[in-house]
């Protein structure tokens, strides 16, 4: 499933939506491999044990064999894997996003402006693999932020210093276009980008209103 585009402003483009790398999901494999050969072999001891014992039917051993497997098998792999198939790691013309959950969603976003720094992190198999965590420094009170199992890491910081520095030269020259379709963003586009930079802490009430004026004196 992509990232909600209603969920991106009129200017914004999505330059990559990815989902955690596939080796988020081992252990989910491992535990339904463990699982499915722990209830094969329950169900042929139920089966021999009761019938030299007798008592028990074998019958109801075997379903709440069954039963439990099935429990144990939703929790520690099906809710593991809908989580890692939920998961967004979105870069955007103009911020950083991870988005979870698989019915309430939680998501956290860095304005690409206040990121100060990316870093990435590999052991041996993750680089084998093109597996790796991300280190996002940022401006502010989260302060570092890091992102596991991120798909070829060192591709992705690489792209998001790049889509930073664009975002970076889009401020301070309003006039540029936004998008690569190559229309040029309206004042109404660059006070609703303001707008929302306020809203997320970025600027202050004073600093909002000044550039507006500036913005609304061009007309």
């Amino acid at each position: 499933m992509a990232f909600p585009k209603g969920l991106l402003a009129d200017h914004e483009k999505v330059v990559f939506d990815l989902k955690p790398h596939w080796v988020a999901i081992v252990p989910e494999v491992l535990w339904t491999l463990l699982i499915a050969g722990v209830w094969i072999v329950g169900h042929r001891l139920a089966q021999s044990r009761l019938d030299d014992v007798g008592g028990l039917e074998p019958g109801q051993v075997q379903i709440g064999i069954a039963i439990v497997a099935l429990l144990a098998w939703f929790f520690l792999a099906v809710i593991p894997f809908l989580r890692w198939k939920f998961t967004h790691f979105v870069l955007t013309s103009d911020r950083l996003i991870t988005r979870e959950g698989i019915i309430a969603k939680h998501s956290k976003e860095i304005p690409l402006e206040r990121i100060n720094d990316v870093a990435f992190n590999q052991t041996v198999l993750e680089r084998m693999l093109g597996a790796g965590d991300l280190m996002v420094e940022s401006a502010g009170e989260r302060g570092q932020t890091r992102i596991s199992n991120v798909r070829k890491p060192e591709q992705v910081q690489l792209m998001i210093y790049k889509e930073s520095e664009e975002n970076n030269n889009r401020m301070m020259r309003p006039g540029v276009p936004a998008t690569t379709g190559g229309a040029e963003r309206s004042i109404t586009d660059q006070i609703e980008a303001l707008s929302r930079l306020k809203d997320q802490g970025v600027l202050s009430e004073e600093e909002f209103a000044q550039k507006k004026q500036e913005l609304l004196g061009r007309l």
